[in-house]
């Protein structure tokens, strides 16, 4: 009886000093202690759609948004992967902004996505919706350093879907 205690013991143990190194280390390099959590509450105080060389303000009065920053929370919070190599140039940013499709979600200050992975706060968050990076799904984190942002995350498939709907009926409400 007492070597069957002792073992449960000692893996009850080596269960709680595994846990704690990942969420350490985990936490370590993404600043982020809630890395864990699966949610987006934050609400943008505007997303600026740049559609075709066309800009749409939406804000939290207008119809599309409700539909919108939902489907970008649900996008951020459960991200597909990371690509740490990744960034989007000022030139690039200028390009989607002036010929394709841009979603720019801004918030009044800096917000945490909670995630493993290395992912600034930012005030300001880039997707683009289409040509190259809107194949891979990304998601940009715009600290508001140029010519650099921090490398994206990529949304699922059914994630990236669902907010380009909704960022299209969001410009037909316009």
């Amino acid at each position: 009886m007492q070597s069957q205690s002792g073992f449960l013991n000692g893996l009850v143990t080596m269960v709680l000093v595994t846990v704690v190194i990942v969420w350490g280390v985990t936490s370590m390099t993404n600043g982020d202690p809630l890395w864990f959590l699966h949610r987006f509450d934050a609400q943008a105080e505007v997303m600026t759609i740049y559609w075709d060389g066309e800009s749409y303000a939406v804000t939290p009065k207008d119809p599309g948004y409700d539909a919108l920053m939902e489907a970008f929370s649900r996008a951020i919070a459960s991200p597909a992967g990371f690509e740490a190599s990744v960034a989007f140039s000022e030139d690039g940013i200028a390009r989607y902004q002036e010929r394709y499709r841009l979603l720019e979600a801004r918030f009044p200050e800096p917000v945490q996505v909670h995630t493993r992975h290395p992912f600034l706060e930012a005030d300001t968050y880039l997707i683009p919706l289409s040509e190259s990076h809107a194949r891979l799904g990304r998601i940009f984190a715009y600290p508001g350093r140029l010519p650099h942002t921090v490398g994206p995350l990529n949304m699922s498939e059914a994630n990236f879907e669902a907010l380009y709907r909704a960022a299209e009926a969001a410009v037909a409400a316009q």
